[in-house]
């Protein structure tokens, strides 16, 4: 109902509105809104319409198999991660449901580096830099002309 005040009668014209986005019934926030807000490094992002963003939710299970136990899992709805490596949550809600339940301290897995981390920039330009080996399409090639 605070939020309701605050849009239609002007009062607090200095606040910022926060994007939430539908995508697949999901519930996601542009990832570089919300690293304003919390730190989101372990959080598993994904693109959307050539966004970064990340679910404020758990992913919906539904019995697809994604549940995995141990490594490569989220630390808390134990979805399965696409990097486990650089991630340890698949959506916000879990990270804090992590952090509140170690009283506000994340620990880091065992074997990981201080220097292993990544940022998503170096990833896609490494991406970018390999590039395909083969493309799909050759050359094109003009039709001769009799």
């Amino acid at each position: 109902m605070d939020q309701m005040y605050c849009i239609v009668f002007g009062q607090h014209d200095e606040h910022k509105i926060l994007t939430i986005y539908r995508h697949v019934y999901q519930d996601v926030v542009p990832l570089n809104e919300m690293e304003n807000h919390i730190n989101c490094e372990k959080i598993q992002p994904y693109k959307c319409n050539k966004k970064w963003v990340v679910s404020l939710t758990p992913l919906p299970h539904n019995g697809s198999g994604s549940l995995i136990e141990g490594d490569g899992a989220c630390n808390v709805c134990k979805r399965k991660l696409t990097d486990p490596d650089r991630f340890r949550f698949c959506s916000i809600a879990c990270k804090v449901q992590a952090i509140s339940e170690r009283g506000g301290v994340i620990q880091r897995p065992p074997g990981s580096g201080v220097g292993t981390s990544q940022t998503r920039d170096q990833v896609e330009q490494q991406k970018s830099l390999t590039g395909r080996k083969h493309t799909r399409k050759g050359v094109p090639h003009r039709a001769p002309l009799f």
